[in-house]
This record gives structure tokens, C-alpha cells and sequence, in this order.
């Protein structure tokens, strides 16, 4: 149950006596009608407001529920001095400064706030009679036209303000100056009253029809421990509607953010059980540079300026036991592109595949480009993995055939017969890195040093690819989860407002996962269960 089907149920229970344990010591709600029946004469009589028509009784079928032994059955009338309708053209008197002029916009659907980010003010002649609208602390104001019940409660020293004609102004009794009628008010009930009594093609709501409403009346010592204890859950269901714009703004993104948090746990070593007997990286390390000091002693590769240590503070995260952090330039042989003459390349020409940027980039693997070079400048070789170093940055794809590279790519070539996979998912995973590394003012751009400085978590050898099976595993169900999260949900046709039981009684409460995943293979669902298990030991 969402947070407003909450609210409502917790009106709903306290509008009939089921919210807070009734005392018996309090004073009867027919003797608090006596009481408040006594002032109104005596304002009467002071001639301070003005005797209203009687109302009629109230009818059985009018009594939508039982309440309470010591609470009574009355007419929203009978608790107030004035219900009355706001001024009519006074929109000749607006200006920048002067008397706040409330109006339908500033109401609220679904609590009793003033809404102050828009206010008009009036300037009013000298001659003008306003008294009749102009508000006091605790006048509950309610519109009548077009929504009808949307609320707003008028502070204490809120100062000079008037209504204008599509909002009522209702102004208790001053016992009844609290916040039990505006809670009622918002109640499912009421609403229920308000939608059965509107009029007119505008749908408006007569001043006489306000005071019709059948109202259930409780001991005033009882409308205190109501208001506290809505106040009190209320407070809670802020909490709870906070959570849930959290949780519907993830659940719009769900299988966007999916997809880079199994990225993440893959390039922390958090995705597969480690193995002990697995050779430990900086053995594989080793193995690396022995391999790149042979191929530069045969002239097949260039020797490089040795990169900088790494120091404690460039480190992120900590790394499994067996991983080592080493950086890109030391693992791979990083190939900065650099583009042939353009009269060199064409779709008719023979040579070489060239590729100048990402355009022909797909999900994972390079598309065939048209494009050839006779005169080809930098080489990436096949099962090397191309990122995008230049306008845009970050892209990433693998490459099955040796192409030639232009300035917008960089190719990464492995050693001692690591596939590109676990490099190519490490890559996607630093995408916004990168971004946030290029520089430039007409395109942004990364820089050969910046890519080989980057540092690189580099696993065992056999967990690399124990690691490249299970995401390539998640990512094909992650497939299927986009495509169950298109198929709408047909919502649930029964009332979700909770019936509250009069004796207080614990309930387990249950968490339900939102969606439908019925479409999930039994595969998907397994592997998703796999994934999560650490999460419930």
C-alpha cells in the first residue's frame, strides 16, 4: 500500500472512532453540541454573526457507518459561525504589493497546506466592504468550483488576506478551531459527499450543501488524541512517500542502473566466488611484462616509458585477495589512433577496414565499415578492444579483425592469453571516468597518458573468466527483464483502503516486490536468486 492509500486509511479509521481508544471519562459529544449551540445563540445575539436556517435532521441512510457510543451524529452547519463564498472582480485591485488575495492555487489536494509560491495581492479603495472575506487564523478554506475539496487551513498571525469566489471560507466555533475538520475534510468520506452533491457543468458545490454534511462528532478531549495521533502516522507516511520517490525514481531506471551495478560487482571481485588455487595476479603480471620485454627485444612492439607507482590514495576500492591494482599501460599495449591521408581511404579502394570514430559501435562488437585505407596508419588487432577517446568519450566495443584506427580511438591489446571480455566489461564500466577525465573546448578528448595511467584491477587468470561467463549470464537476463518491464500490469480492481480493527492487534508485515516478472524464464529467476543470496545470509 502506497503512502496517500495509507493516509487515507488512517482518515478513514479516525473519522469513525477506530484510530485512538475511546475514555469514558470524557465529556459526551451531545453535551459538546449543547455547548457550542449555546455560544452560537449568544454570538447571535451580540448580532456578531448572522442566525443561519435551520438544517434537517439526519437520516439513517446518511449514516454511512457506526461510531462511537459517546459520539453524535451532526451537520458540518451546526459546528460553525460562517460559511461563506469569497469576493467577486476584485481582479481590477491586483498589484505587486499589498493584501494577499487567495485563490483556488493556492489550496491543496490531499492535506490543508497553503501553498504560498504564487501569491496575488490586492490594493483595495478605502470604500470597499471586505470584512465579509477576509480571513482569520483557523478558517478552513474549500474550493467550489472546478476540484471541488481541495483545502488550506489558515495559520495563526498569517495576517491580512481575503478569498476570492471559487473558495469557501468555513469558520468553526472557536471549540471547534482545530485541526479534527480539516482532517475530516480530506477523509475518503467526504470526498465521497462532495462528488455526490456537485453541480453544473463547472461542477460546483453550493454554501448550503457545506453545511450538510452529516459530520461525526467526538468528545473534543477525544479530537485532541485524534489529531496527534494523525499528526504522528502522517509524519510517517512523509517518511514513507519520501522512500517511495526514491524507489520510483530507481524503478524508472531499474534496467538502466541493473546493468552497470552488475558491471561494478564484477570489477570489484564481487561477483564470483574466488578460488585458492587460482594463480595469484601478480604472478600474472609478471608473466605480462616478460611477454612485452620479448616482443620489444624482436622489434614486434616499442619500449615505453615506465608509469609512475601506484600510491595509496589513487585507490578506490579494496581488491579481493589474488587481484592486484596495476594500471592500463602495464597489462595491455595501448594503441592511440591516428588517421591516414584522406585521399587513402575510400568505399572502392582495397586495403584495410577503417574505422575514424564509434559510428559503426554496436552492444558489444564492432559492425564492418564500408571504409578502407591503403595507407593505414595505426593497426588494432583482432580480440583487442576499441575505446572511444574523442567526441564522444567512452564508448567501448571489441573488435573480431584487424582494422586500422583513426583519432577518435584508442585499442587495447591483452597479453599471456587474456581474452579482451573481462577488459572490455572493466572499460564500460569506467565510462563516466573517462568523460569526467577529457578535456578540450571545441570536443572533449582523453589523452594517451590519461588511458595508460588508468588504473586497472586485474584478477587471476582463471577467474577472469569464471567472471566474463556470469556477466555475459546477467546480461542476457537482464535482456529479458527490459522486455518483462514493457508489458504493462493491469491494476488491482479492490478497494486498498484498510479496514482498522477497533482493539489494537500486530500484524506481520509483509515487503512485496513491485512488477510483474512473470515473464522470466525459471533460468533468470534462478540466476537473479544466485546473484542476491549474500544479501539475506
Amino acid at each position: 500500500m502506497k503512502a496517500t492509500e495509507l493516509r487515507q486509511s488512517i482518515l478513514q479509521a479516525a473519522v469513525q472512532g477506530k484510530l485512538v481508544p475511546q475514555n469514558p471519562k470524557d465529556e459526551p459529544a451531545c453535551e459538546l453540541l449543547g455547548r457550542i449551540q449555546k455560544e452560537k445563540a449568544h454570538l447571535i445575539k451580540e448580532r456578531k454573526i448572522k442566525k443561519m436556517p435551520p438544517l434537517p435532521e439526519i437520516a439513517e441512510n446518511e449514516m454511512p457507518f457506526e461510531i462511537p457510543e459517546n459520539w453524535c451524529w451532526v451537520r458540518l452547519g451546526q459546528l460553525t459561525e460562517l460559511i461563506t463564498s469569497g469576493s467577486r472582480d476584485w481582479a481590477k485591485y491586483y498589484a505587486p504589493t499589498g493584501d494577499i488575495f487567495l485563490r483556488m492555487g493556492n489550496l491543496s489536494r490531499g492535506k490543508f497546506d497553503l501553498r504560498l509560491d504564487k501569491i496575488q495581492h490586492v490594493k483595495l479603495p478605502k470604500d470597499i466592504e471586505g470584512m465579509r472575506t477576509s480571513v482569520q487564523a483557523g478558517d478552513l478554506l474549500f474550493s467550489i468550483t472546478g476540484e471541488i475539496g481541495t483545502l488550506g487551513l489558515i495559520p495563526d498571525n498569517f495576517g491580512t488576506a481575503y478569498i476570492n469566489q471559487h473558495t469557501a471560507m468555513i469558520r468553526f466555533v472557536t471549540y471547534e478551531k482545530n485541526k479534527f475538520y480539516p482532517y475530516l475534510l480530506l477523509s475518503d468520506y467526504a470526498q465521497k459527499f462532495y462528488n455526490g452533491n456537485q453541480h453544473g457543468i463547472k461542477n460546483s458545490f453550493r454554501l448550503d450543501t457545506i453545511a450538510l454534511l452529516p459530520v461525526p462528532l467526538p468528545p473534543l478531549e477525544e479530537q485532541h488524541r485524534i489529531i496527534s495521533k494523525v499528526d504522528e502516522l502522517f509524519a510517517l507516511c512523509d517518511e514513507l512517500e519520501a522512500e517511495e520517490e526514491k524507489l520510483d525514481a530507481l524503478e524508472a531506471h531499474f534496467t538502466e542502473y541493473l546493468p552497470k551495478a552488475i558491471l561494478q560487482a564484477a570489477v570489484q571481485g564481487k561477483l564470483v566466488p574466488p578460488n585458492p588455487h587460482d594463480e595469484p595476479a601478480s604472478e600474472l603480471l609478471k608473466r605480462i611484462q616478460q611477454e612485452k620485454a620479448q616482443l620489444v627485444k624482436e622489434g614486434k612492439l616499442k619500449k615505453e616509458k615506465p608509469l609512475p607507482p601506484i600510491s595509496e590514495d589513487e585507490i578506490p576500492y579494496d581488491l579481493p585477495e589474488g587481484w592486484m591494482w596495476c594500471r592500463l599501460g602495464e597489462i595491455t599495449n595501448v594503441i592511440m589512433g591516428q588517421s591516414p591521408k584522406g585521399d587513402s581511404v575510400s568505399a572502392c579502394k582495397d586495403g584495410i577496414e577503417f574505422h575514424q570514430g564509434k559510428t559503426l559501435f554496436t552492444d558489444k562488437y564492432l559492425a564492418l565499415s564500408t571504409q578502407k585505407t591503403n595507407a593505414p596508419t595505426k593497426i588494432a588487432v583482432a580480440n583487442s578492444v576499441l575505446l572511444s577517446v574523442r567526441a564522444p568519450v567512452g564508448a567501448v566495443n571489441i573488435i573480431e579483425r584487424d582494422i586500422c584506427i583513426g583519432r577518435g580511438l584508442c585499442g587495447f591489446n591483452t597479453f599471456c592469453f587474456m581474452k579482451p571480455h573481462f577488459l572490455f566489461y572493466f572499460l564500460k564500466s569506467m565510462e563516466r571516468s573517462f568523460i569526467e577525465q577529457a578535456t578540450g573546448t571545441t570536443f572533449i578528448a582523453v589523452t594517451g597518458e590519461v588511458v595508460k595511467k588508468q588504473l586497472f584491477p586485474l584478477p587471476p587468470l582463471e577467474e577472469q573468466q569464471c567472471i566474463i561467463a556470469k556477466v555475459d549470464e546477467l546480461m542476457t537476463l537482464c535482456d529479458e527483464l527490459k522486455v518483462a518491464y514493457t508489458i504493462p500490469v493491469v491494476p488491482s480492481s479492490h478497494n486498498n483502503i484498510i479496514p482498522f480493527p477497533a482493539t489494537q492487534k500486530e500484524e506481520e508485515t509483509l515487503l512485496v516486490a513491485r512488477g510483474d516478472v512473470g515473464q522470466l524464464s525459471n533460468e533468470a529467476m534462478q540466476a537473479f536468486n544466485d546473484l542476491f543470496a549474500e544479501d539475506e545470509e
